[in-house]
């Protein structure tokens, strides 16, 4: 197996050009216009009288004022460039979503995937360098005595790859393929596996983290601990419980440590644990979200009757809002309510996929219907990118649908600084059209997507090219921050293999200096790293893309 990790430093450029735009571009000034005003709110310098001692040449005096303008003009710079680094477009802006709450679209406009300067693909292309990082020796040896891999994924908490072989799970490093572990304490094969941050006041300080595995009898939670850069598996089991006939398809935790599990039977499930049991209490049992009590007291055929399984195969978390989604393989999605303090659930909304559908056809009538359905996958939209919109959802064709959980009413011109209220629903608000739908473009379409990624403007696609190798597709808006419609340059690689997962690498800071809103990630390429993407691969070899350069 393998995972390709890339850091795209999308649409950073050079420092000087975060001052005014690019040549062509709205909002471009040549540098004798650049000086020539004052910012708006910044009062005229006003120079002062300076009265000459005795001791001050005529020379001296002569110099002075001449200081004074160089320090004028390089004051009326920096606030210049402040003030054009807090200009860019809001995405709802962008995406030209109005309070008369009309949905809207782009992606057929020649714009909106400008190709005239194909320094654009350049540029993407040279985001970062690729070298290939074989895996563990170990590892590889096992492949000749494998009966059944279950499944495969990325914990980007901890900087690991996992693959189960029947009952047995291993971990590596994706970074460099180093600090293999493993843990055979299971006797069913394992089905799905994650990581999370174990509850305070419960276990010892050594547990850094908790890995849950769920088997298809049972669900059992690990102890992690790291030794330096090692990781160690705590082969005696902290937690066990019966899965009570439930395939646990995916598993998804909370920064503040609630275990969410998704079921082939469409449940949402959560592991709950406590320090002591009591009377009428365990220590670690299995709650289901998604049924009310009175149904676990009626037979199996008459539940059949009123519950359809919809398996559960994606989870997503937004800890910002506490909110939580799931993705059906059939193309439902539910958002869960976590309460104002994370610790409660209630189910507010649903959306099917024949309803997500109709809703873009009329957003977008002249495209047919079926480029809007199955889903590929869910992404966020964190608060501090776009406190209006929420979630991000890719369909096999790769169109992008926007969706906000509030009215409209609520999200359009209301402060940042107003009050936040409970999320109520699920409303498609912008259909975004993936490279090749315009008219006069020549571009390739992305089909059959696979696999699908969204942080922070920057969008990754997966699809297939050959027998066993993927195509990825990477769209982002780095390239155009100041931009006032949502515009993108697109770059197409083939890989190795298939693609299994993609995730960004690590933990980044979303907010920079205490601000409500993300800048552009030309305004801070300088002052933080630029976003790595790991890409999970079906092939025995890790290739890693290290994208240090700045544009």
């Amino acid at each position: 197996m393998a995972s390709i990790h890339q850091s795209f430093g999308f649409g950073t450029p050079s420092a000087n050009r975060s001052l005014q735009e690019f040549p062509g571009s709205p909002g471009y000034q040549s540098s004798q216009s650049f000086y020539s005003q004052t910012p708006p709110g910044v009062a005229p310098y006003q120079h002062s009288l300076i009265s000459p001692t005795d001791a001050q040449s005529s020379s001296t005096i002569s110099h002075l004022p001449l200081a004074r303008d160089s320090i004028d003009v390089a004051g009326r710079t920096i606030d210049k460039c402040i003030l054009s680094d807090s200009s860019s477009a809001k995405l709802i802006d962008q995406l030209k979503i109005t309070k008369e709450g009309c949905p809207t679209h782009s992606g057929l406009s020649p714009s909106d995937y400008p190709q005239a300067a194909q320094s654009c693909r350049m540029l993407l292309k040279q985001c970062g360098t690729m070298k290939r990082v074989p895996l563990p020796q170990e590892l590889v040896e096992q492949f000749a005595h494998v009966e059944t891999i279950s499944s495969m994924g990325l914990l980007p908490q901890i900087g690991r790859a996992w693959l189960t072989i029947d009952s047995n799970i291993y971990l590596w490093n994706y970074r460099d393929g180093s600090d293999l572990a493993f843990y055979d304490g299971l006797s069913e094969a394992i089905l799905s596996a994650g990581i999370a941050k174990p509850k305070p006041n419960v276990f010892q300080p050594q547990i850094e983290y908790l890995l849950v595995l769920a088997t298809t009898v049972e669900i059992v939670l690990l102890g992690v601990t790291f030794s330096g850069d090692e990781i160690h598996v705590i082969p005696d089991p902290l937690f066990a419980l019966p899965t009570d006939g439930a395939f646990i398809l995916t598993i998804e935790a909370s920064d503040s440590g609630r275990i969410f599990l998704g079921a082939k039977d469409g449940c949402l499930y959560e592991v709950t644990y406590t320090s002591d049991s009591g009377w009428f209490s365990r220590r670690c049992k299995k709650i289901n979200h998604s049924r009310s009590a009175i149904s676990f007291l009626l037979p199996s055929f008459i539940n059949a009757a009123f519950y359809e399984d919809e398996p559960i195969v994606q989870i997503v978390i937004d800890e910002s809002r506490r909110l939580l989604y799931t993705r059906s393989d059939k193309g439902t999605l539910v958002l869960f309510d976590l309460g104002e303090n994370g610790s409660s659930v209630s189910r507010v909304a649903y959306m099917t996929l024949q309803n997500i559908a109709d809703a873009a056809h009329n957003i977008v009538s002249t495209i047919d219907k079926t480029c809007f359905r199955p889903l590929a996958g869910i992404s966020l939209i964190e608060s501090s990118e776009s406190p209006e919109l929420n979630l991000v959802a890719f369909s096999t064709s790769g169109v992008r649908m926007y969706f906000t959980c509030l009215p409209f009413n609520a999200i359009i011109g209301a402060p940042l600084t107003s009050p936040v209220q409970r999320y109520s629903g699920l409303t498609l608000t912008h259909i975004r059209l993936p490279p090749g739908f315009s008219v006069s473009s020549t571009s390739q379409k992305p089909s059959n997507v696979r696999a699908s990624y969204y942080c922070k403007g920057t969008s990754i696609l997966s699809s297939p090219h050959a027998d066993d190798t993927d195509t990825i597709w990477v769209a982002s808006s780095d390239m155009f921050p100041f931009s006032q419609t949502l515009t993108e340059g697109f770059s197409v690689e083939q890989l190795d293999g298939r693609v299994c997962d993609i995730v960004l690498d690590g933990v980044r800071n979303s907010i920079v200096g205490g601000l409500k809103m993300e800048p552009p990630a030309v305004v801070v390429q300088h002052s933080r790293p630029p976003a790595n993407f790991v890409i999970l691969t079906s092939q025995p070899v890790i290739c890693t893309y290290d994208g240090s350069t700045k544009l």
